[in-house]
């Protein structure tokens, strides 16, 4: 847990940020930490009722914000969220239409490619539409969000894609695997693309983090058991965790940094294959 006075040393005032998949999870945390480091946010999700709780946590005043859906407890101070505004839109990122009526023509500086699913099955047992789906919002989600808002953006700026430890290894579940290892590719390539603008562009790999997404599997203590027990700082990470490194990679702390990924996996990428 990190206190609210270290997320205010990356001041984002005056700075707008568009963050998807902020209904839950990664998304949600990383959308509240950037609001409370000053920063105008427009939180995108397709969950409606995901949406309303998470300006609902970000617009908290009490010294510890528990998000009960993704698990993370975030720190804050009275009065944290004053002046900046938190705006949510229902949009399914895989709708080029819907994204482009969402964002506008309005400029943003930070832009965070968080929305994601996935499809837990092997290649016999993922079906057609299973894999384009998965596809359409983990990786097409990606590209109509940056198509819709670079042309709106001018240096500085930060984009900020979430991809996964799966997309360095090949640990199982081939749509999403594929997903996240374009995420790295066509983060590096956009780095070249766009720095030159003054366009930063960078990604996060979590490792094995609470969400909604890990939860089921994480609440058998066997699962959970093996994983903390590979993990070299022996436990599973924290959404705010991811939420963190966000916040780094798209303050003025980074401002050297593009092309490049964090992994913030507890050290459980650098064992995996052992």
């Amino acid at each position: 847990m990190v206190h609210a006075s270290l997320i205010a040393a990356f001041n984002l005032s005056g700075r707008r940020a568009v963050v998807t998949g902020a209904g839950s999870g990664i998304g949600r945390a990383a959308a509240i930490i950037l609001g409370r480091a000053g920063a105008s946010v427009l939180a995108l999700d397709i969950d409606a009722a995901g949406l309303a709780e998470t300006k609902a946590l970000a617009s908290r005043t009490s010294d510890i914000a528990s998000d009960t859906a993704s698990d993370t407890a975030l720190e804050t101070t009275s009065g944290a969220t004053s002046g900046t505004a938190f705006d949510v839109a229902v949009v399914d990122v895989s709708d080029f239409a819907a994204v482009e009526a969402a964002l506008g023509t309005g400029h943003f500086d930070v832009v965070v490619n968080a929305a994601g699913i996935m499809a837990p099955d092997s290649l016999a047992a993922t079906g057609g539409a299973q894999w384009d789906r998965v596809l359409a919002v983990n990786l097409t989600g990606c590209f109509n969000v940056l198509k819709c808002a670079v042309p709106h953006m001018s240096g500085p700026a930060s984009v900020i894609q979430i991809s996964s430890m799966m997309g360095h290894r090949g640990l199982a579940f081939p749509a999403y695997t594929a997903t996240k290892g374009a995420v790295l590719a066509l983060t590096r390539q956009l780095a070249g693309e766009l720095g030159p603008r003054g366009i930063r562009v960078n990604s996060v790999s979590p490792g094995m983090i609470l969400t909604g997404m890990t939860r089921d599997h994480l609440a058998q203590a066997e699962h959970r058991d093996q994983i903390t027990e590979r993990t070299p700082l022996r436990k599973v990470g924290a959404a705010e965790d991811i939420g963190y490194a966000v916040l780094y990679l798209a303050s003025d702390l980074s401002a050297f940094v593009t092309g490049t990924d964090i992994l913030v996996d507890g050290g459980l990428t650098s064992v995996i294959n052992l």
